[in-house]
């Protein structure tokens, strides 16, 4: 004869909860449970059990299980400062030249009234972006490597003044050769200042949201730099479209 229905409705009577009751404290053993599929890697930050919302409750339980704080002050501890100093060296070097690629992409196949769009609008969008892109992902990936706020807005600042020397050498001997010392001069005055300046301002919300990090022991929240990342790129914006303007009445030497 079939079992009659079980009318209990108690949680204890769900399937996984018919056997022995779960240790929380061996976290391990919660194969399971998507986050714990396997062995977690001391630095991530994404998958441990101990942040999932529905065991906040048995936090208590939890006490040998390191979260995304706990991951966070280890690791911000046991970092030298001549670590920090190398992924700083690193973080500009590689800024620079991955905006001014991104640049070049963003403008591929622009012509026209699409070339003017690109320069007003996209160009600074993804520049900007670019510019910041590698110590944003720091921040949300592994901001124990970075030295403080500080040190973001410094890497932005310096990105930005690689990002304008690169971009300068291209405009002047790349795809203006023949133009006059005028370019030069409008590139290196006008132009690389007002990179360095955005990025800077880029840089600063990235700084917002380290902060955020370190203070609140919780994930990063791109919320947090957006505004700042989106003064940088209206910024930009306008300046180029100065450019524009001023260009179309042969008042600008280069853009």
């Amino acid at each position: 004869m079939p079992a009659k229905p079980d009318d209990d409705p108690s949680v204890f009577r769900e399937p996984h909860m018919l056997g022995q009751p779960l240790d929380l404290s061996k976290g391990d053993a919660l194969d399971e449970e998507p986050a714990r599929g396997g062995p977690i890697e001391p630095d991530d930050t994404e998958n441990s059990v101990r942040d999932e919302p529905s065991l906040r409750w048995r936090s208590d339980a939890l006490g040998g299980i390191d979260g995304f704080a706990q991951i966070v002050a280890a690791r911000r501890a046991a970092t030298s400062a001549a670590l920090r100093a190398l992924v700083l060296v690193g973080l500009v070097l590689a800024s620079g030249p991955l905006a001014v690629l991104c640049a070049i992409w963003s403008q591929l196949g622009a012509g026209g009234g699409a070339g003017y769009f690109a320069v007003a609008f996209t160009v600074p969008v993804v520049e900007e972006m670019a510019k910041v892109a590698a110590v944003l992902w720091l921040v949300e990936r592994k901001p124990w490597l970075l030295a403080g706020s500080g040190a973001s807005i410094a890497c932005g600042a310096a990105s930005g003044l690689l990002f304008g020397a690169i971009e300068n050498l291209l405009y002047i001997h790349v795809y203006f050769p023949d133009a006059g010392p005028e370019l030069a001069r409008w590139r290196w005055t006008v132009t690389m200042p007002m990179h360095a300046v955005c990025s800077t301002i880029a840089a600063a919300g990235v700084a917002a949201m380290w902060r955020s990090v370190m203070r609140t022991g919780t994930r990063a929240r791109i919320a947090d730099a957006f505004p700042w990342i989106g003064a940088a790129m209206l910024i930009h914006g306008a300046n180029n479209a100065l450019a524009i303007v001023l260009s179309a009445f042969g008042l600008d030497p280069g853009s």
